[in-house]
């Protein structure tokens, strides 16, 4: 199943399907944000929905924050709005949720992924914080998040350096996330199979269980989130991070390139 961009589309089995971007619009703002508040809003009301996949295109799952973002005059404001509002909705469902990364995912967008219960991602494709490689600090709870789902030493080389590493490096280096990495083209199948699975749980234990997991990350995302505005304000009122940020947004990244974008 391939759903339009920001529409829902639902199987017969109860699992929802929501594509955030696609290869052509693989940024995401204000847009994207009211989009998944919707499909929040839709699944809370609906209970034959069980299970949430979260959708990117087939080569960039999602490139995080449009450069217009970044270089507007309340950056700090916009970016809190977008890597706050993002994961709170999805920590806020009472069902599993499921990213689909087949494609690249980088700063925001890595993130992205990453507040989802389950991720699933592509050997052959590039993923990233490189946050700090586009002249700022990192955000959406990454400076959390990452040494969970990476290690600390390479959560902490990730967003230090800024630099990309294929779905492949994760799967060798034998970190919590690298059971999660498979061929791009079971990326697919390998979502929607835990997805019907995760489908077929009893409803009421299955909330219990999700309500739990969830108030233990959402009190992991308030505090780095509180850290990472506090950052977010004080460099962005440095000028050079602007320059920085204008000099280094680069094009979409292409397999076997090193950067892309927050």
């Amino acid at each position: 199943m391939t759903s339009a961009l920001y529409g829902l589309e639902q199987t017969a089995d109860g699992v929802a399907t929501l594509r955030i971007t696609t290869d052509e619009t693989p940024h995401v703002g204000d847009a994207a944000l009211t989009a998944l508040a919707n499909a929040v809003d839709v699944i809370k009301r609906d209970p034959s929905i069980r299970v949430l996949v979260l959708e990117g295109g087939e080569q960039h799952f999602c490139s995080g924050a449009t450069r217009d973002t970044l270089l507007g005059a309340d950056a700090p404001q916009a970016i809190a709005r977008l890597m706050g509002g993002f994961p709170r909705l999805l920590l806020s469902l009472e069902i599993p949720t499921l990213a689909m990364m087949t494609g690249h995912a980088v700063g925001g967008g890595l993130m992205l992924g990453l507040w989802c219960d389950v991720a699933v991602l592509a050997k052959e494709s590039l993923y990233g914080a490189n946050f700090l490689a586009l002249g700022f600090t990192p955000g959406m709870g990454s400076t959390a998040l990452l040494e969970e789902v990476f290690g600390v030493p390479l959560a902490r080389d990730l967003l230090l350096t800024g630099r990309m590493i294929k779905g492949r490096e994760i799967r060798e280096a034998g970190v919590p996330l690298s059971h999660a990495v498979v061929p791009r083209r079971d990326v697919r199948d390998r979502t929607y199979a835990l997805a019907s699975e995760m489908a077929q749980a009893p409803q009421a234990a299955m909330g219990l269980l999700k309500g739990h997991i969830s108030k233990r990350r959402r009190a992991q995302l308030e505090r780095a989130i509180a850290d990472e505005l506090a950052m977010h304000t004080t460099v962005f009122g440095h000028p050079e991070t602007r320059t920085r940020i204008n000099e280094s947004y680069p094009a979409p990244v292409v397999a076997g390139q090193e950067k892309e974008t927050a």
